[in-house]
């Protein structure tokens, strides 16, 4: 649960960030990013694929989540944290 938090906080502050409104769907708050070149390349659709895990985890779908996804989603927030933050 918390590795989507972090996803999901990071998205939204990178969203704000840079001047797009992260309120809303996740999925058009990617989409504005992409749109804007926030994010580009193989991050687009890793970040998209990291959606399904976010919405496993908010609805505790807990038998659908392995240990190398959650590592998967932090290693991913970690780089933009460091990207975009740092």
């Amino acid at each position: 649960m918390l590795a989507a938090a972090a996803f999901e906080d990071t998205i939204r502050r990178m969203a704000e960030r840079n001047g797009i409104d992260a309120e809303g769907k996740l999925s058009e708050v990617l989409s504005a990013l992409k749109s804007t070149g926030v994010i580009q390349g193989a991050q687009v659709g890793i970040a998209q694929s990291y959606l399904g895990f976010r919405n496993k985890a908010l609805h505790a779908n807990w038998d659908q989540i392995d240990r190398p996804e959650v590592v998967s989603v932090l290693g991913f927030v970690e780089q933009l944290i460091l990207k975009q933050f740092g």
